[in-house]
């Protein structure tokens, strides 16, 4: 009997195999390759329990078969993939065995929301792993419900942030995975702990290729896929799943690498968004709201929470509503415990309750992500040197310094990768290598009267270094440093004592100095000018230093800058200067 039933299923799979293999159309073509996330020549999907043949991985067609095959012969499998078993059902009108799937339904019924939107967290310069900002997925049924959830992909990282970790997520050595959890959580962790603002691009999808979503995210549950910074992140492979709003039109990236913000601006330009919706984190919020507050009510405040003092019940609105966000900013990052959050909230609570409306309107300035600069740039300079006039070209792959247009990044923050320069002097006809950065990042966020955040820097790369005999030579730099931003209406005044270690060929050098300087970043144009000196404690015959430098930057259009910079060293009693003036484009 069981011989009968297996020639049937044989002559059943055998009738549908030239189907599948030569009679999908293109869009049922491009739906499968969606489910099995095949891009190029193979699926981003590493890990072989994804798969059902052994070469599913790089032949699509072999693997839908083989799904037919098997879920045919072991219904319970349409549990492990609902998605494909809807797809070959609906799509491809072939009959599978049903079978109940208790979980699944438990796991749909939680994912109700009929609407989606994709999120973007600001960046969080002091993480590694989120200082370009980072983007998930939301499924929700109401605008504020905070009780909706989040579709996140995300790297498993057991390292300490390092040299290590940087290496290990540039080559892939990490494993991403797919993840749902309650919207709520993300909204303590980024709004609250990290202070970042939120942005949600809503989207257009109907409720067949929502449901299809769903049944997707069931099968990619604790399935990795090797994660790369660059091409293979938490961007790129959540931007993946938007195809699922409309699988007729391909959602495609244009850059070799990707940042966050790239694919927010590809999906404007696919005209699937919607609205967009702005939401101001915690400490976005305390900042509106100091500002209507008094020196006095801040240290009043502090001194309720230390348990020194009690909390008067005559003041302002605006005095409770702040207190009550600063608690919960304070409990988020872990400051206060649990039962004093619980007392002192509930009670600013009751206050607030019998009090007015504020008559302080919070206003924020919207800057929107998605008409920030495009990330990779491309200069044109002419300057003089002490050894004459030269031209420069340069690239840089990634992301943003101090003096780039600052609409739609955060403020007070550089972020370089990989910046190469390239000069050559016409007088003596030559081509010299003038800078590469190979990571570069600057953190001046402003001291405020309830927080304040350490200013730092980091810069790792080939520069040109002013030595003993004169000459600038090539040479590997480190420099690191930390101190504080104070930050007034127009520019930000920081200090950032550091230390510096540079060699070359025959030299070498550690000094230590501090950094001073003053920033403006505005619409219209960004202005930096820093003075650095110092000592060297071995090396370059242990003599003192003055580095000064300035820049004015002014945006023509998004993408088109032009950029005057000088800079002035002293080395002892040697000395040198230059001057360049610069043509940026952005894309």
């Amino acid at each position: 009997m069981q011989l009968f039933k297996d020639l049937i299923l044989i002559f059943i799979l055998l009738s549908i195999t030239p189907a599948i293999g030569g009679g999908l159309t293109e869009f049922q073509k491009r739906l499968w390759y969606l489910l099995i996330h095949f891009k190029g020549d193979e699926s981003t999907i590493d890990d072989p329990r994804f798969f059902l043949h052994k070469e599913g991985k790089k032949y699509p067609l072999k693997e839908l078969q083989a799904t037919v095959e098997k879920i045919k012969r072991n219904p319970r499998l349409r549990c492990k993939f609902p998605a494909r078993a809807f797809f070959i059902e609906h799509y491809l009108k072939i009959d599978l065995p049903e079978e109940k799937c208790p979980q699944l339904e438990k796991f749909l019924s939680e994912l109700e929301g009929s609407r989606i939107s994709l999120v973007f967290a600001d960046s969080h310069i002091n993480s590694p792993a989120s200082m370009f900002g980072h983007t998930f997925i939301r499924i929700f049924k109401r605008e504020g419900d905070l009780y909706s959830y989040i579709v996140n992909y995300a790297a498993h990282v057991d390292d300490p942030a390092g040299l290590l970790y940087a290496f290990k997520g540039i080559f892939g050595f990490y494993r991403g995975y797919y993840s749902v959890a309650p919207f709520y959580s993300k909204i303590k962790e980024y709004s609250g702990i990290e202070g970042r603002d939120l942005w949600e691009y809503e989207l257009k999808i109907d409720k067949e290729h929502l449901y299809l979503l769903k049944l997707h995210l069931w099968e990619l549950k604790k399935v990795y896929a090797y994660y790369y910074f660059f091409n293979e992140n938490c961007s790129t492979e959540v931007f993946f799943l938007l195809n699922f709003t409309d699988p007729s039109e391909k959602l495609e990236l244009t850059t070799p690498w990707t940042v966050p913000t790239d694919t927010i601006k590809a999906l404007i330009k696919s005209g699937r968004v919607v609205s967009v919706r702005y939401e101001p984190s915690l400490l976005t919020k305390l900042k509106a709201r100091e500002r209507f507050l008094k020196k006095e009510d801040i240290i009043l405040l502090k001194n309720w929470i230390r348990g020194k003092s009690d909390i008067p019940e005559n003041r302002d609105t605006t005095f409770y509503e702040f207190a009550a966000d600063y608690l919960r900013f304070l409990y988020y990052g872990s400051v206060i415990d649990l039962k004093t959050y619980r007392g002192k909230y509930l009670k600013v609570l009751r206050i607030r309750s019998r009090k007015p409306e504020s008559k302080g309107k919070l206003v924020f300035k919207k800057e929107k992500p998605h008409l920030s600069h495009n990330p990779q740039r491309f200069s044109l300079s002419i300057g003089y040197r002490k050894e004459g006039y030269f031209t420069e070209l340069a690239y840089r792959p990634v992301y943003h310094d101090l003096l780039d247009r600052s609409y739609g990044y955060k403020k007070n923050a550089e972020i370089i990768f990989s910046e190469i320069a390239l000069r050559f002097f016409q007088k003596e006809k030559d081509l010299e290598l003038s800078r590469w950065k190979f990571i570069r990042i600057v953190s001046l966020e402003p001291i405020l009267s309830f927080y304040k955040p350490i200013s730092w820097k980091v810069d790792f790369g080939l520069y040109r270094t002013l030595t003993t005999n004169g000459s600038e030579e090539l040479s590997l730099l480190i420099n690191t440093g930390g101190g504080y931003t104070l930050g007034f209406d127009v520019l930000s005044v920081f200090i950032l004592p550091d230390i510096k270690l540079t060699g070359g060929e025959g030299f070498y050098g550690t000094a230590v100095g501090t950094e001073i300087g003053i920033l403006s970043q505005n619409e219209f144009f960004s202005l930096l000018f820093s003075v650095s000196a110092g000592r060297y404690l071995l090396g370059f015959d242990k003599e003192k230093y003055l580095y000064l430098k300035g820049g004015l930057n002014i945006p023509f259009l998004k993408d088109l800058a032009f950029r005057t910079e000088g800079g002035y060293k002293r080395l002892g009693d040697k000395k040198s200067s230059e001057l360049r003036i610069s043509f940026l484009l952005y894309f």
